[in-house]
């Protein structure tokens, strides 16, 4: 039996035959030279990161400016990191946070300096007064309140910030034992009642118009200080401070004390010497 071709498939013109081939085959070559792309860049990106990850960038400098209260080598055992770490595995705000931690580093920046230098920057806290902390020792802290060291009561003449049940006189103030002892760990706040009190210290402390042994704050939240010649001065708040600060360095460059236990600013237009 003779075989006959399927009339309902017409020969296909070579033609067209020999472009479709062309086509396959170019789709075929992009397809291959897309793959060899990929794995190119793969082995180019594990490559990278092998030679990233050898001693030519790895850390061998730490550029540390600020810190003065540590030792290079307390700083650096602080950070977490050590002479040879790869530096793209350095996270800077993970190091930062580290040696935030340390009692008088304030704010911290870390920076990778390619291709093996991490420079940190650190912005020391400045004392700023003192807290009681027992009968013989005493709190160091900044203006957040931070608690930068413990040290003996005797140590230092700083202003001295306190927190008293009631300031029912001047004589209240002076009494050492009139302020209420804060038993915190170094490196610690102390507690936002204080912040009144630290924000008249940092006044003073900017300008300071008169010499103070003493600001306390009392339970019903009455701030009050004493000028180291014995006489209270009554703020009252912190509203207005600076026009009560004017106030007290107009009235002690114009009139005497003498007589008088009390200077009242609470109303800083109208200070008031008087004995209470």
């Amino acid at each position: 039996m003779t075989a006959t071709k399927d009339a309902s498939k017409p020969p296909i013109d070579p033609r067209i035959r020999e472009r479709r081939n062309t086509v396959a085959r170019s789709v075929g070559r992009r397809r291959l030279y897309l793959l060899l792309a990929v794995l190119v860049a793969i082995g180019g990106y594990f490559a990278a990161r092998a030679l990233l990850r050898t001693s030519l960038f790895s850390i061998q400098k730490f550029d540390i400016v600020g810190g003065s209260h540590y030792t290079y080598s307390a700083l650096i055992s602080q950070s977490g990191i050590e002479t040879g770490f790869p530096l793209t595995e350095v996270n800077p705000k993970v190091v930062a946070h580290r040696l935030e931690q340390l009692p008088w580093d304030g704010a911290v920046t870390v920076r990778k300096k390619w291709p093996n230098t991490l420079q940190v920057s650190i912005k020391d806290r400045t004392a700023l007064a003192v807290v009681p902390q027992s009968s013989k020792s005493q709190l160091l802290v900044d203006s957040t309140g931070r608690v930068l060291a413990s040290q003996a009561s005797s140590k230092g003449r700083w202003l001295q910030v306190c927190m008293m049940a009631s300031i029912p006189s001047s004589k209240a103030l002076a009494q050492v034992n009139g302020c209420e002892s804060q038993n915190l760990a170094v490196g610690s706040f102390l507690p936002p009642s204080f912040l009144p009190l630290l924000e008249v210290a940092a006044a003073l402390h900017a300008d300071p118009v008169a010499r103070f042994s003493k600001v306390a704050i009392s339970s019903f939240g009455e701030i009050d200080g004493l000028l180291t010649n014995g006489v209270a001065v009554r703020f009252g708040s912190v509203s207005q401070l600076n026009a009560k600060l004017r106030a007290l360095q107009l009235l002690l460059s114009q009139a005497s004390t003498t007589g008088y236990s009390t200077i009242d600013l609470r109303v800083p237009t109208e200070p008031v010497l008087s004995n209470w």
